[in-house]
């Protein structure tokens, strides 16, 4: 029994082991997905500020006004 049990594990085992570690299934996505990580591993602001400088531009370029009287409602409402 024992025996059976461990070689169903060894198997599985070999079969997670099988893939590769970051294979995407596109050359072209792989190298796109391990260039980002990279990044976000060494330098993660020079990614997030300009890009939440950017989403608060573009909402406040859709919302106006409207958006600075709701973050002055939440900043006192907390």
């Amino acid at each position: 029994m024992k025996d059976k049990v461990y070689s169903h594990l060894k198997k599985r085992y070999d079969d997670v082991y099988s893939i590769t570690p970051n294979d995407l299934g596109f050359p072209w996505l792989t190298k796109f997905y391990k260039t980002l990580t990279a990044q976000l591993k060494f330098f993660p602001f020079k990614i997030f500020v300009p890009l939440a400088l950017i989403i608060t531009v573009i909402i406040y370029l859709v919302f106006g006004i409207l958006i600075v009287r709701l973050v002055s409602l939440l900043q006192y409402g907390f």
